[in-house]
């Protein structure tokens, strides 16, 4: 006989959002599997239940023959539904998840994301300038995708990668076969991609630093060996290493985040070293669209010699992050292996997404969006070049031709640990500089800040910048 307990965690609620057939089951099976019924106890008869319980005897029968094909109860007509099924243990419930569960080596290598207040993050770009109507009326346009577009793609949207190859021919003098252009969601899954097609655990990795996070944790995922190539005013300094490397992660148009280019003399340092070793040379484009002074070099990938390159982009800052959509240009011959790599990697294809952007490239949107974009983040950094004169703790950069990230200079060292209390105190998201010198030790005390342009209005940058000088005088 069942206890009034029993009954009373069995009965259905009215205020449960679930189907009074669901809660019986979800009750009883837990009462099964607890112990707290136990092996050989008779149920009471369909009817009987249902009246205990003021529910239809359909539903009782409902639920004793689903836990019978579960194996949880036998039917034996006359003598009753009994419980076949003996708990393990009748304490488990009560201490599942009391012990804490151990954390793998590797997950260590992985770096904690932190949540940083807006104002003056790096890497944000103002998600207000993008077009909303266009948006919308691009996803309108793809929400009339043919039924084979919207299942399990094997390749990237042909549409985007005819857009995408024009855009590259036009902003980045880089000429490619569309089905060259591999779509993925972010460069982090690019720069998977490109590490899983070109190097094998072990091999050799250069990275820029202070670079690019992204990369760092991309190739320690494949168990890449990675080594520290320094920054100067000529943008990345090849390592001295007797051996070259498999790859190298470059962002040759604006390095992240100092914002210098890479100059020709290491430019063609870079491809040689890849004509003649076989290197593969991952270029990241960051930010190349929204240079303000001068027309940016072709990218790497556009020099018609023997080297390996391989092109990234991304509509993230572009466009806004939420579109999740990115590239990477590999060769022809290798573009079929590429989808089949990415896919295994976890990659898919939204084809939404994919077949709005292509809808926006293609019907001037971004061409235009990109225009206002270069000319908004232009006067911001000329607002807050302005405002930095007046500070007394911070200095304006030497350079600033473009890109959404500046370095500034502190007029002395402060402790980091008090400097990020002081900036988070302040709501501000700034960044010490040498939290990404990931290859050095932990620093105590910093002499350059990060800061981002994305997302401060011109109207508030006075304000904002006072603001974040106090927060430093403060320590």
């Amino acid at each position: 006989m069942l206890t009034p307990e029993i009954l009373q965690a069995m009965q259905p609620l009215a205020t449960s959002g679930l189907p009074k057939v669901r809660q019986l089951y979800l009750s009883l099976y837990q009462a099964i599997i607890s112990g707290k019924l136990p092996l050989d106890f008779i149920l009471p008869s369909s009817r009987t239940l249902a009246q205990q319980l003021s529910v239809g005897r359909n539903t009782v029968i409902s639920v004793y023959n689903q836990l019978c094909d579960e194996g949880l109860l036998v039917s034996e007509g006359r003598r009753g539904t009994r419980i076949c099924y003996r708990a393990q243990s009748s304490g488990l419930n009560n201490t599942t998840g009391s012990t804490p569960w151990p954390l793998s080596t590797r997950s260590a290598d992985y770096r904690n994301a932190r949540n940083r207040p807006d104002i003056f993050s790096p890497g944000q770009p103002d998600t207000t300038l993008f077009p909303r109507p266009a948006w919308r009326k691009a996803l309108m346009a793809a929400s009339h995708l043919p039924a084979s577009q919207l299942g399990y793609q094997e390749s990237s949207l042909p549409e985007l990668q005819s857009s995408i190859s024009r855009f590259l021919a036009t902003y980045r003098s880089l000429h490619v076969q569309p089905n060259q252009i591999i779509i993925t969601a972010s460069t982090r899954q690019s720069l998977l991609l490109g590490a899983a097609l070109f190097s094998d655990q072990g091999n050799t990795a250069w990275v820029e630093s202070p670079g690019y996070s992204g990369a760092i944790d991309a190739f320690r995922h494949l168990g890449l060996d990675i080594v520290s190539c320094s920054i100067d005013q000529y943008g990345l300094v090849p390592a001295a290493t007797e051996t070259p490397p498999a790859l190298i992660y470059t962002t040759p148009c604006f390095q992240y985040p100092h914002g210098m280019p890479l100059s020709a003399k290491r430019r063609e340092q870079l491809l040689t070293l890849s004509r003649e070793h076989g290197t593969v040379l991952f270029e990241d484009d960051y930010d190349s669209e929204f240079r303000d002074e001068t027309q940016p070099r072709p990218a790497l990938a556009a020099d018609n010699s023997d080297a390996r390159v391989l092109h990234a982009g991304t509509f993230s800052k572009l466009m806004f992050p939420a579109v999740r959509v990115a590239w990477l240009v590999v060769p022809e011959n290798h573009a079929e292996h590429a989808h089949h790599c990415l896919r295994s990697l976890g990659g898919g294809h939204n084809t939404i997404s994919q077949a709005a952007v292509a809808e926006l490239l293609n019907n001037g949107s971004v061409a235009r969006h990109l225009q206002n974009a270069r000319h908004v983040y232009a006067h911001r950094r000329k607002v807050l070049l302005e405002s930095l004169a007046n500070c007394e703790n911070v200095q304006a950069p030497t350079h600033h031709a473009g890109s959404l990230s500046m370095v500034l200079s502190l007029t002395k060292p402060r402790p980091i640990s008090k400097l990020e209390g002081a900036l988070s105190e302040h709501n501000i998201g700034a960044v010490p500089l040498e939290r990404i010198l990931w290859h050095q030790p932990q620093a105590r005390r910093s002499t350059k800040i990060v800061i981002g342009l994305g997302n401060v209005d011109s109207l508030e940058i006075p304000e904002c910048i006072n603001l974040l000088d106090k927060a430093i005088g403060s320590v």
